[in-house]
């Protein structure tokens, strides 16, 4: 598609952040700035949940790379 693989793979870094941010409850307002947004989520340990996705993104990136 004419994107560099070395951009491509940071922007999967940057998502991969970003949602595991998310799912691990994270997110703060002084990390996300105006764009922070709190979602509601059901309580409890996700650290199995934000591996898993982690390493979905490590994949993905490794494929571009």
């Amino acid at each position: 598609l004419g994107v560099p693989t070395q951009s491509a793979a940071r922007a999967v870094t940057i998502m991969k952040a970003s949602s595991t941010a998310h799912i691990g409850e994270t997110n703060t307002p002084a990390l996300g700035g105006t764009k922070f947004r709190k979602m509601e989520t059901a309580q409890g340990d996700c650290s199995a949940l934000v591996a898993e996705a982690a390493s979905y993104f490590d994949r993905v990136i490794s494929a571009v790379s």
